[in-house]
């Protein structure tokens, strides 16, 4: 799936073949990664993109060349601040080249709670339409809408990552989310 500040274009910037994205994102755990490069396979969809690279994009900021030193740490401190328990992710259906679920309150309150956070630190960011959905190829855009076996798992880490053209996703840093109260189990 393409978006304006995700495609083509971020914050005014022109995708280029040596780029390096800086995003917080948040992935799946091994076991649904591997399940939704299944369903690339049963679907027939491009397997070029990595499985290690599946990932919901909570707040992109452009190419990481561009940012200062300082808004890069602010950035990192407001992230180190966010408050958030473990929360759980189900997708159910390909729409597009993309894996969606039907109900992601949990994932879009932390995005909120997220982009509070950077706010209040005075990051500057561009505007995003956050639209949770994880792409699962990058080939041209298909009209799907096929519902699947619903993938979850727990989300327990958020992530920042520089997203290098051509080479993949380097970690900048993560942050766990702590459970705020002791299992009841």
């Amino acid at each position: 799936m393409m978006f304006a500040t995700t495609g083509g274009n971020v914050s005014g910037q022109q995708i280029r073949r040596d780029d390096q994205m800086l995003y917080l994102m948040i992935k799946p755990d091994p076991e649904a990664a591997a399940a939704m490069d299944g369903l690339r396979h049963q679907y027939d969809l491009a397997r070029k993109y990595a499985l290690e690279r599946f990932h919901f994009t909570l707040v992109p900021f452009g190419d990481i060349r561009l940012l200062s030193p300082e808004n890069l740490e602010l950035i990192r401190r407001a992230a180190a601040s966010l408050q958030t328990e473990p929360f759980e992710v189900t997708l159910n259906r390909i729409r597009g080249n993309g894996l969606v679920g039907s109900r992601m309150l949990a994932l879009r309150d932390f995005q909120r709670a997220l982009v509070a956070r950077l706010d209040a630190f005075g990051v500057d960011r561009p505007d995003y339409a956050f639209n949770p959905h994880v792409s699962l190829t990058y080939e041209e855009w298909q009209q799907r809408n096929i519902p699947v076996s619903p993938i979850s798992w727990r989300v327990r880490q958020l992530l920042l990552i520089n997203s290098v053209h051509g080479k993949g996703h380097e970690l900048l840093g993560s942050w766990t989310l702590a459970p705020r109260q002791g299992s009841l189990f």
